[in-house]
């Protein structure tokens, strides 16, 4: 047989190159979360996280016929939903999903917004949830200690949060 009857067997095989991507797929799964994530990620999954659980806190309200109301310290990372019940004591939601951390490390409560009181940029404030939604339209600006803003917007009596990049005014 010459060289050119010959077949070429140099290369790879289709199954040889699928496990090699299926090992280094699964190395990947391992090590990507344990990357450290950075500020800019971190606040805007602490936007998003602090929008849907405004949204949940007024379906909640709507559904289960419960009042809540967020507890936030501006200048500060303290956000707390906090139930009412029937009595009218306060305590710590029953729901799990309302019980969890909203912001994540270094990410701050910067100023909140209603119309009716204005900026305030520290002390403590209340936003009332009830079976109708928010009683006023808040804007709540969160920061990253690298001065990085996002910013929310949650409208009253209809459930909607909308999350913005960037320090938004009304």
């Amino acid at each position: 047989m010459n060289n050119a009857q010959r077949p070429d067997t140099s290369g790879f095989t289709l199954i040889e190159i699928a496990v090699v991507l299926a090992i280094i797929g699964m190395v990947m799964l391992l090590i990507i979360p344990r990357l450290p994530s950075t500020e800019q990620e971190d606040l805007k999954v602490s936007a998003r996280t602090l929008a849907s659980t405004l949204r949940y806190m007024q379906e909640r309200a709507a559904t289960t016929r419960t009042n809540y109301y967020l507890d936030l310290a501006p200048g500060t990372d303290s956000v707390k939903v906090v139930e009412i019940s029937g009595d009218g004591w306060s305590r710590e939601p029953a729901d799990p999903l309302l019980r969890r951390a909203t912001l994540k490390e270094g990410i701050l409560v910067s100023d909140v917004v209603i119309p009716r009181l204005g900026k305030v940029k520290d002390g403590q404030l209340r936003l009332d949830v009830g079976m109708g939604g928010l009683r006023d339209f808040v804007t709540i600006h969160l920061s990253s200690s690298g001065g990085k803003f996002w910013t929310l917007m949650a409208f009253p009596a209809g459930g909607k949060v909308k999350v913005y990049e960037g320090y938004q005014e009304e």
